[in-house]
Order: structure tokens, then sequence, then C-alpha cells
């Protein structure tokens, strides 16, 4: 398939337009997985995460992670909307080591306190206590990133790798 690109500088191989449309779509590899997303710290924003999340694992040929991950998405999803609701989140998913990576960043700043902050970091890892108990049943790993003192957000991610959390789908069934 051509290389097509709108900069003016570089020169593409004339084709007809219609090349593209003709190809039939290629499957695209876990490997190439690596998506961000921006969305809403609104309620709804955990249904248009996991579709996000879904459709993009269903692209790759990831389709047997699709409980676990989606799961993961939800958790993360609602854990941030609820520390910093109507502001904007980030969602990626990638692939790395074998596996899935989820990552949901939030605006929520560490706080002066530090009390108040080890009473924040510990209502977050209660709040994800589901996501805890499934990324251990996929031998996964998860945690979070807490913003450093000059810096804003908090990074909470999850790494489920490919045959424990296929394992854990079959086991739904």
């Amino acid at each position: 398939m051509p290389i097509v690109s709108l900069c003016p500088t570089v020169t593409p191989n004339p084709t007809d337009p219609a090349d593209h449309l003709s190809a039939a779509p290629t499957t695209r590899t876990p490997e190439s997985l690596a998506y961000s997303y921006a969305i809403p710290g609104e309620p709804h924003a955990v249904a248009v995460a996991r579709t996000s999340v879904h459709n993009a694992l269903a692209a790759h040929g990831l389709a047997d992670l699709l409980p676990p991950a989606l799961q993961a998405t939800g958790e993360l999803v609602a854990c941030a909307a609820l520390f910093e609701p109507g502001q904007v989140l980030y969602l990626s998913v990638g692939w790395q080591q074998e596996g899935v990576r989820i990552v949901v960043w939030d605006p929520h700043t560490r706080h002066v306190d530090p009390d108040g902050s080890a009473k924040c970091a510990a209502r977050r890892s209660k709040m994800l206590y589901l996501l805890a108990c499934v990324v251990h049943e996929c031998k996964g790993s998860w945690g979070v990133i807490r913003p450093a003192p000059a810096r804003e957000g908090t990074r909470v991610w999850v790494n489920l790798p490919r045959q424990g959390a296929a394992d854990y789908a079959a086991a739904l069934c």
C-alpha cells in the first residue's frame, strides 16, 4: 500500500486514489496495539472507555483478553472519574512484554499534608480492590504512580499477561 502524506515536502508516489479503498483490510498484530484516548471524568466515560478498549483489542486479534481488560478499564476509569469529576482523563492501551498494558491518568495532585496524602492513597487503593483481584487472577501487576511534588496528576497502570488473562477469561464461561 503506498504511503500518502499531507506534508508538502513529501512527494508521494502517484497512485490511483481508489487503490487504498479496494485493498482488503489487514489484520493488525498485538504488537502494534497502541491507542490513547482523552475521556471526560463523568459517569458515562466508563462505557465509552470500555467500548474503545473492546474495539482496539478486537481489531488486534486480542478478543480472548476482553473480559479482564474491560473489567480493568472500567475500574480504572470509574476511580479516576470519582477522584476528578468533570476533568479530562487520559486512557491508553498498548502491548507490552507479551500482554496488554492499560494506563489511566487523572489530574489529581499530591496533597501537601502527608496525612491527607496517605488517606487519599488508601482510599484509591480501597476503591481499586476489585481491580487488584482481577489482576491477581490474571497473574498480572498493577500500581499507582503518584505525582512528584512539582507535577500534577496520578497514573494507575495495569499489566495483563496474555496467557493469564486468557485463562481468566476462559474460566468465566
